[in-house]
């Protein structure tokens, strides 16, 4: 039997990033005891490097030779990601390429981590697969900092006997003052092991601020699996009050 697991994400909302000043700080006046820009600059904290890292990543073949992928991601920078792209590689045993795909998101704020579930390749099964984070140099903006935004309840798995599963639960927004158009939603699937074998992502429509709605996340050609999990991040955003 399998064993089931539901977990809310923190995810943080998307499209709203301050954009960076252009412009020149203000001089500042000189007198008795006014620090120096030096003096400034040395006592400022270092500036934390913008990166995206992989924390978690698995995948799995099926028997098309599609690959079922997942893939967790966190924003370790000081700025927020707009648009990060994931970049699926599937390489054969001699190392060379025999797919690639790429997957945008919409964004992570500082310390943010969110999970995506997908389909890469061509139906020719890679050996390996590689995963590739890039974000562009003018997509690294002043953003808010990282709040929770839903919770992820009552998630099972309704197999259709007929090769695919619904993943299927309630979301509930922890907004109140955002409604939003679409929330994308991740399953992501693990062995016995704890290691991802693949992953999902569907969306739940129409969620007012404070509110709760159904969705159903298809599975197809999955993978065994033991334990699975449900990430919530923001998709498209429909108004703030």
């Amino acid at each position: 039997m399998k064993k089931i697991v539901a977990m809310g994400a923190a995810a943080a909302l998307a499209l709203t990033l301050a954009g960076c000043s252009g412009g020149t700080a203000d001089q500042q006046q000189s007198g008795e005891g006014a620090p120096s820009a030096s003096q400034d600059a040395q006592n400022a904290a270092p500036a934390k490097e913008n990166k995206l890292t992989v924390t978690d990543s698995g995948w799995s073949v099926d028997d098309q030779g599609y690959v079922h992928y997942g893939i967790i991601v966190k924003n370790e920078g000081s700025q927020g990601a707009l648009f990060p792209t994931i970049k699926v590689t599937g390489k054969d045993e001699s190392g060379n390429v025999v797919s690639s795909d790429q997957q945008t998101l919409m964004s992570l704020r500082p310390d943010q981590e969110v999970a995506w579930g997908g389909q890469a390749g061509n139906g020719t099964a890679p050996a390996t697969v590689e995963f590739e984070l890039s974000v562009g140099s003018n997509n690294w903006q002043d953003s808010d900092e990282n709040i929770d935004m839903f919770k992820v309840d009552g998630v099972s798995a309704q197999d259709s006997g007929y090769g695919t599963v619904n993943f299927v639960g309630e979301i509930t927004s922890l907004l109140t003052d955002t409604d939003m158009d679409q929330v994308a939603v991740s399953i992501i699937l693990r062995n016995g092991d704890g290691a991802i074998v693949g992953g999902y992502t569907g969306f739940a429509e129409n969620l007012a601020a404070g509110a709760t709605t159904s969705f159903d996340v298809l599975g197809y050609g999955v993978p065994e699996y033991v334990d699975f999990e449900a990430w919530a991040q923001p998709w498209m955003v429909a108004s703030q009050k």
